[in-house]
């Protein structure tokens, strides 16, 4: 975690190691807390060290030098913003996968893998494209609340049914319908014009959708 901790606090060296000693303290006091079957190790130490930093950064927040112009003008890549890039991105799609499952995870992965060659994808999992669209679509909207979800903790919002609510997509209606959860379903069906069939499949996404990001909001903030 030492290149990710250099990168966020970077302006301020010396306070890399004491922030690197309050996250080994921190996960040392929270290892009762880890469930492996909410993510890997890695994962939960990469959230403690991502609040860590935050907390650290917020508390002690301050304006940093401006870089010589040499500096600001390099077109050569920063390969610790890479690093940070790689540590975010492995957060974010590891949530994903535990909340998708493997296969679906597998599935999806193997899309990324042929580039979007959905009939050789399918005929090999034995899916029908139907099917096939409705893995994507359950995992791009998944990603979407996860990723959100990690953003409101980033900016230090609070839990609240408000900040959850828009962790959902605007898409297909479903942030619309989380926000009547509480109607019946011939309700809402009313109220969108749409068939109460469609209706009941839309609040039982947007219900997992908002269970999604309620749990990764609370876990971030507790590790």
């Amino acid at each position: 975690m030492r290149p990710f901790v250099r990168y966020r606090m970077r302006g301020r060296p010396n306070d890399v190691d004491v922030v690197l000693q309050s996250v080994r303290e921190t996960v040392w006091h929270r290892c009762d807390a880890f469930d492996p079957e909410r993510g890997t190790p890695n994962a939960f130490v990469f959230g403690i060290t991502r609040n860590v930093v935050r907390r650290e950064l917020c508390k002690h927040s301050q304006e940093l030098d401006a870089l010589p112009e040499d500096l600001e003008s390099c077109n050569t890549p920063d390969p610790l913003a890479s690093l940070v890039r790689r540590f975010d991105a492995h957060r974010w799609m590891s949530l994903v996968a535990d909340f998708v499952g493997a296969s679906d995870w597998a599935v999806m992965t193997e899309m990324a893998l042929s580039d979007g060659d959905a009939d050789r994808v399918a005929a090999g999992h034995q899916l029908t494209t139907r099917g096939l669209r409705t893995i994507r679509d359950r995992v791009s909207l998944t990603a979407h609340a996860v990723r959100a979800a990690l953003a409101a903790v980033d900016a230090n919002l609070p839990l609240t049914g408000s900040v959850i609510l828009h962790c959902v997509p605007e898409r297909g209606g479903l942030r619309e319908v989380a926000e009547m959860i509480g109607d019946d379903a011939e309700t809402i069906a009313a109220t969108l014009n749409i068939h109460s069939g469609s209706a009941r499949a839309r609040i039982a996404t947007a219900k997992r959708l908002l269970g999604i990001a309620r749990t990764v909001i609370q876990q971030e903030m507790a590790a």
